[in-house]
């Protein structure tokens, strides 16, 4: 190597580590709880009956994680088969440096909408809705954390649902 090379190289290392770059910064966190409105449901469905609405998040262009919310129309507990709760996978942890952008699409992969959260944002827990709506993110007050099963997943989106509805009257 030339001494010139060196020089340079030394120059690029040391410019590197005395960088302030966000990666040494604690990273901003947010819980999304994706829920289903009333108009979510078609039209033709009966109010116990249950709607498996599958979405796709795409966080930041690359993140891809699949939705699954199961609900009823008249919000009541959905069950399975078996008449245990219904699976639901709606509720998601995301962490972030400065912002991250939601996609979201239906499960044909056409996007219904974009939506944006920022380090202001951080510890904050967020309704998401499945379908293209007035207002994305609506704030809640559920707790940062997973829900513990399927019936506490339920109740994340029936209060999710609530919110909507209280929003919109």
């Amino acid at each position: 190597m030339t001494c010139r090379l060196i020089s340079i190289l030394f120059l690029t290392l040391s410019l590197s580590a005395c960088n302030d770059s966000d990666e040494s910064d604690p990273l901003s966190r947010v819980f999304l709880t994706f829920y289903p409105s009333a108009e979510s449901f078609p039209s033709e469905a009966s109010d116990q009956q249950v709607i498996n609405f599958k979405r796709l998040l795409i966080a930041n262009g690359v993140e891809r994680v699949n939705v699954t919310v199961n609900q009823r129309k008249d919000a009541q507990a959905p069950l399975d088969e078996e008449q245990k709760p219904a699976y639901q996978y709606a509720v998601f942890r995301v962490s972030f440096s400065n912002s991250n952008t939601f996609d979201v699409y239906d499960e044909n992969e056409n996007i219904l909408y974009t939506s944006t959260v920022f380090t202001e944002d951080n510890e904050k827990h967020f309704c998401i809705a499945i379908d293209e709506q007035e207002q994305q993110l609506i704030e809640t007050d559920l707790p940062m954390s997973f829900p513990s099963d399927n019936s506490e997943a339920h109740q994340f989106i029936k209060h999710c649902r609530e919110l909507y509805s209280q929003r919109n009257t």
